[in-house]
C-alpha cells in the first residue's frame, strides 16, 4: 500500500489543527463491480487531537461516504441535526452535529486494527458551519472518482 498515490483526501477539522483526514488510494478489491465486494475503498485515517495522534489502515465504503455527505448537506442547510459515519467493520466511528447556531461539535473513535485492537475515542472543537462545504465537496470529489457499484 506504501506505493499507492493518493487519488482523494478528506480533511474534517484544520489541516494545521486538530482534525480527521481520510484518503481514498483506490478500491480494495480492482475489478469487482458488485454491490458489497466492489464498494470496499482504501482509507487510510489518521486523527490528530490535543496532543493525541492515531493511524489506521482502514478500509471504508463508498455508500458510507455517500451518507456522511448527504447528512453533512442536510445540517449545514438546517444549522442543525446529526451527520454520522459508523463504517461496517468498526474502523471508525465519526459524527459532526449542529447546535442550531452554526456551531459543529465532532466527535469519534478510531480502532488501528481489526479484531483485538487499540482505540482512540476524539473530539474536534471550534468547528462551525463555514467549514462544510470544502468538507462536502471534498466528499463529492470522492463520489466521483469513486461511485458507488450496484446495488445492495
Amino acid at each position: 500500500m506504501a506505493d499507492l498515490e493518493v487519488r482523494a483526501e478528506v480533511i474534517i477539522g484544520r489541516a494545521e489543527g486538530d482534525h480527521v483526514s481520510i484518503q481514498v488510494l483506490g478500491r480494495l478489491h480492482v475489478g469487482a463491480d458488485d454491490f458489497w465486494d466492489g464498494n470496499w475503498l482504501i482509507t487510510p485515517t489518521k486523527v490528530v487531537a490535543g496532543g493525541f495522534r492515531g493511524e489506521s489502515g482502514a478500509s471504508l465504503r463508498a455508500e458510507e461516504l455517500v451518507g456522511i455527505r448527504q447528512s453533512l448537506e442536510q445540517v449545514y442547510a438546517s444549522l442543525e441535526g446529526d451527520a454520522i459515519l459508523d463504517s461496517m467493520e468498526s474502523w471508525l466511528t465519526l459524527g459532526v452535529a449542529g447546535d442550531g447556531s452554526g456551531r459543529l461539535r465532532v466527535t469519534g473513535r478510531i480502532i488501528d486494527r481489526l479484531g483485538v485492537s487499540n482505540e482512540l475515542s476524539f473530539r474536534i472543537a471550534e468547528l462551525d458551519q463555514s467549514d462544510l462545504p470544502s468538507i462536502i465537496e471534498s466528499l463529492q470529489e470522492i463520489e466521483t472518482l469513486f461511485p458507488v457499484l450496484g446495488r445492495p
